[in-house]
C-alpha cells in the first residue's frame, strides 16, 4: 500500500488535539465514577471507536493506494510564434522610452494569458531567424524578449518576405508532425519600408490557414530613431523622423484575414491581441501514457462513516440505577 500524501503539521495537530481532549474527557469520568462508587470501564469501548474512526479518516486524507492504472493524457493548445520587427525604426521614440523597449514591456507583462500554448520568437531585418524555438517555458520566453535589440541584426532593412518564409518551413514542419495544430503568427512592426511583399509567399500563407494578428507599434505623427547619444539622420545631415505605416499593415492583415491592434501612448492593444491568440482554437498537440495510483480513500472514509453511526447510536452508562 502507498500514500499520495504523507502526514503533515496539519495531522499531527489533529492527532494531539484529539488525543488531548479525549484523556481530559476519559480523566473527568473517571473521577465522576470514583466519587459516585462505579466503574468506567464502558466508556473504552467509546474511546476505541473514536481513536479507530478517526484513524481511518487521516488515512482517508493521505490518499491509499492499491494498484497503478495505465492513462492517456492529452495536451491541447497552439504553436505560436511572435515576430518582431528589429529594424532600427523600432527604435524610435514617438513611443516612450522606444518602440521596442514598450513592446517588450508590455508582452513580458502579459504573456502568462496564453496559458497552455508554445511560444517561439522570429526576429527579422535585413534577413529573419528563430531566435528562440517554441516552449512552454514562459520565463525563458521573457528572458529572449527582454534581450530583443536593434543590433542583433548588423545590416539594417526591413525584409518580411524572409520572415515569412521561416514561419512557412516552421509551420510546415510542425504540419508533417502534427497537422492538427492551430497556427498563429503574431507580427510586431511599425510597417515601415517593407518594400514589395512576394504574393506567392502571401498565397502560401493563406493555404496553410495561418491566424495572422497583427500589433502596429508607433504613432501617425512619428518620432526620431534613437543612436546612441544622438539621434539617426539621413545622406543630407537632416533627422529622419519614423512614423507608424497602419494603412499598409491594416491592409496586409485583412489580405491574410486577420486582426490588427496597435500600441502607442494613447492605445494599448497588447492584451485584447493576446485574448485574440486565446480565443483561437486549440488543437491536440501530444498524447502521452501516464502511470497514476488507484487512489482508494473511499474504503478508509466508508469505515470510518460506519464506525460513527454506531458511536452515535449506540451510549454508554457509567451509572447504574
Amino acid at each position: 500500500m502507498n500514500w499520495i500524501k504523507p502526514l503533515t503539521i496539519v495531522e499531527f495537530v489533529f492527532i494531539g488535539i484529539f488525543l488531548l481532549v479525549y484523556a481530559t474527557y476519559f480523566i473527568r469520568l473517571y473521577i465522576l465514577a470514583r466519587r459516585l462508587g462505579t466503574t468506567a470501564r464502558s466508556v473504552i469501548f467509546k474511546f476505541i471507536t473514536r481513536v479507530i474512526y478517526l484513524s481511518l479518516c487521516i488515512m482517508g486524507l493521505l490518499g491509499p493506494s492499491f494498484g497503478i492504472n495505465e492513462i492517456e493524457a492529452q495536451a491541447t493548445g497552439k504553436d505560436i510564434y511572435l515576430v518582431f520587427d528589429l529594424s532600427k525604426s523600432m527604435d524610435a521614440v514617438d513611443i516612450e522610452p522606444s518602440r521596442l523597449e514598450k513592446t517588450k514591456f508590455e508582452l513580458i507583462k502579459n504573456i502568462d494569458l496564453l496559458k497552455s500554448d508554445r511560444i517561439g520568437l522570429i526576429v527579422f531585418s535585413s534577413g529573419a531567424y528563430t531566435h528562440s524555438p517554441l516552449t512552454f517555458d514562459r520565463d525563458a520566453v521573457k528572458l529572449f524578449i527582454q534581450k530583443l535589440n536593434s543590433e542583433l541584426f548588423v545590416q539594417n532593412g526591413t525584409n518580411l518576405n524572409s520572415a515569412f518564409e521561416l514561419i512557412l518551413s516552421k509551420f510546415k514542419i510542425s504540419s508533417v508532425q502534427n497537422p492538427r495544430k492551430s497556427k498563429v503568427v503574431v507580427l510586431i512592426t511599425d510597417g515601415e519600408d517593407f518594400g514589395q511583399l512576394d504574393s506567392n509567399i502571401l498565397a502560401e500563407l493563406k493555404k496553410n490557414k495561418i491566424n495572422l494578428l497583427t500589433l502596429g507599434v508607433g504613432t501617425a505623427q512619428g518620432g526620431q530613431i534613437r543612436e546612441e547619444l544622438d539621434f539617426k539622420k539621413d545622406s543630407g545631415g537632416k533627422i529622419i523622423i519614423s512614423k507608424l505605416n497602419a494603412s499598409y499593415l491594416i491592409k496586409l492583415t485583412k489580405d491574410l484575414n486577420g486582426k490588427y491592434f496597435q500600441l502607442n501612448n494613447q492605445q494599448n492593444g497588447v492584451v485584447d491581441l493576446l485574448k485574440e491568440v486565446d480565443k483561437v482554437e486549440s488543437n491536440w498537440i501530444d498524447t502521452r501514457k501516464m502511470t497514476v495510483a488507484n487512489n482508494k480513500y473511499y474504503y478508509f472514509v466508508f469505515l470510518a462513516l460506519i464506525l460513527i453511526i454506531i458511536d452515535i447510536l449506540f451510549t454508554v452508562r457509567t451509572i447504574k440505577i
